[in-house]
């Protein structure tokens, strides 16, 4: 029978509480929406060439996203890019998944004790989070250098593709797989284009260019996705060629920068090292560190070599320029789709400024060349073209790493203090900050997980993995104070590093000398940002606490025996 009183009773407990929790579940489950994720990673850019960084470098788009989200200035990298990628994409040390240095190094199992030293690849039991990711729903693509494939499985008729992108985790990849291309005319093993997992046979078209069509490839994937797999998170690893040599980049780019570079490196720095004080992005206190033994000053060199020089400069300036571009076509994509706000973005760098071509610079070749500095005025029209391979002047990468010592492939700052911007407007409100606490490259992607609430697999593919090093840092996105990891080491061809708290030992290594007889030196970061003074011999036990320490973390995470490079 009918009851008024008991259908009202019921009808009223329906609309007080099952409707609202409908709809709660219902918003709940568009607020839980994940995120898709980007990976910008730029090449052997060093810690002040980015305008938010200090630089005198215009790159609007990537200041942009400094401004909507945060900078961290005590972000550390492993000074070389193949160990540096291995770390980002497995949040784990490199030595420890098979990448002690470059991958195109012939490699080998270490002491037995731990599953890999320097293979030259990403061993199957430290998944990436394109693996990690793709499991999860996520739809992966990537485009630009990879560098994580050895040697003997470089070239595109290779049959073994197991470590080529596809092999591990991407759905999509448009790239090469070698250390570095030619910008405009990207032919040869290791600097072949590929894409998904074939060589790009057809000849590229007058006016090709490496960095534009990794953008557009990278366009291309994400807009397929959002249009075929509406909702579908998507990761994307957009691994561009800028700033590694060749210094290639359209005339016009450079041609932005005639002039700059006319008052030299030493000028130039001081006047980084102002700028990034007044940006809050270094402290008051910290000390412009003195210039590094072997550069001439600027105003010793001679006419010849300050023009020379000066337009090695503006061709990497441009080059920065032309990478800012193209971030900001990348941008303006995820605007027009409607895709920005719930995207987060993580720009870095993945080692110090470069070095390798010594005072005078490299013209047709970034490594080898006998070019006199007169022969490269004669022929200074043709640098950044098609024509020539150049690497800048040691002494513009000292500028670069401002206010560090050294540069990449070095234990010191110089070496593996790099950028990192993160932006995420739907989530990251303190916009423009600034974060101090410690960030290391292996925490990267133990953020991501914690981010998307996913935990790292226990086996992958059947391989047991072995677990992440590095721990998210998604509680500094709100709080300024908060805490991250203590501890991180670092060994890369016979040098040496250990930071533990405030504190950071260095031990560089001479080649072919006993490593017991290396120097340590010992700097205060908690009271000295850039390293500049060596207190290992006012504090002695500090030092050998801290060398006692690298031992046992070497041992813990498979980085021993010590070898130099072959």
């Amino acid at each position: 029978m009918f009851n008024l009183r008991s259908f009202c009773v019921m009808l009223l407990l329906y609309m007080t509480f099952v409707i609202p929790a409908r709809v709660c579940a219902q918003a709940s489950h568009v607020n839980l929406k994940r995120p898709n994720i980007i990976y910008i990673l730029l090449d052997d850019v060093g810690f002040s060439d980015l305008q938010p960084y200090g630089s005198e470098i215009p790159t609007p788009n990537i200041d942009q996203l400094a401004k909507e989200g945060i900078r961290y200035n005590h972000f550390d990298t492993r000074a070389i890019c193949s160990p540096s990628r291995a770390s980002l994409l497995t949040g784990r040390n490199n030595q420890t998944v098979g990448m002690m240095d470059l991958a195109s190094q012939p490699g080998h199992y270490g002491n037995g004790k731990q599953p890999s030293y320097n293979l030259g690849y990403i061993i199957p039991a430290a998944a990436t989070i394109s693996q990690i990711l793709k499991i999860n729903g996520y739809r992966t693509s990537m485009v630009g250098k990879w560098h994580l494939t050895p040697k003997s499985q470089i070239s595109g008729s290779t049959s073994d593709k197991e470590n080529w992108p596809m092999g591990k985790g991407f759905d999509n990849f448009y790239g090469w797989l070698g250390g570095w291309t030619d910008q405009f005319n990207p032919i040869g093993a290791g600097r072949e284009i590929i894409e998904n997992g074939r060589p790009v046979t057809t000849p590229h078209p007058r006016g090709y260019d490496v960095e534009v069509a990794i953008t557009d490839h990278a366009i291309q994937y994400l807009e397929k996705g959002f249009e075929d797999h509406p909702g579908q998170p998507q990761f994307l690893f957009y691994s561009m060629g800028a700033a590694h040599a060749p210094l290639q980049v359209p005339e016009r780019y450079i041609q932005k920068f005639a002039g700059v570079y006319d008052e030299g490196w030493d000028r130039l720095r001081e006047k980084r090292y102002e700028q990034q004080k007044k940006l809050g992005i270094i402290p008051e206190n910290a000390v412009l560190t003195q210039r590094n033994p072997g550069n001439t000053p600027w105003d010793s060199l001679t006419p010849v070599q300050k023009t020379v020089f000066a337009q090695f400069m503006a061709t990497y300036a441009g080059y920065i320029t032309q990478a800012d571009e193209q971030i900001g076509r990348l941008i303006h994509f995820l605007k027009d789709a409607g895709e920005y706000d719930n995207t987060i973005i993580f720009l870095m760098s993945d080692n110090g400024a470069a070095p390798e071509a010594g005072e005078d610079g490299n013209f047709y070749n970034p490594y080898v060349d006998t070019t006199t500095v007169q022969e490269m005025l004669d022929h200074i029209n043709e640098l950044g073209t098609e024509q020539t391979q150049a690497l800048y002047q040691r002494p513009w990468a000292m500028l670069g790493n401002t206010p560090f010592k050294r540069y990449k492939l070095w234990p010191n700052l110089g070496g593996v203090r790099d950028p990192l911007i993160i932006s995420w407007p739907e989530k990251i409100r303190d916009h423009g900050a600034i974060r101090s606490q410690h960030v290391g490259i292996i925490d990267i992607t133990p953020t991501v997980l914690d981010i998307v609430g996913i935990k790292a697999p226990k086996v992958v593919d059947g391989v047991k993995q072995i677990d992440m090093a590095g721990k998210s840092i998604q509680n500094t996105f709100d709080d300024p104070d908060a805490q991250t990891r203590d501890i991180q080491f670092f060994s890369l061809r016979g040098g040496r590093a250990i930071r533990k708290g405030g504190w950071r030992a260095v031990a560089h290594h001479k080649k072919g000398t006993d490593f017991s007889k290396d120097q340590w030196q010992l700097y205060h970061l908690a009271d000295d940002y850039s390293g500049s003074v060596d207190l290992s011999k006012k504090y002695v036990d500090k030092l050998n606490a801290l060398k006692k320490l690298w031992w046992e973390q070497a041992k813990k995470y498979g980085a021993l025996p010590l070898e130099e490079r072959k």
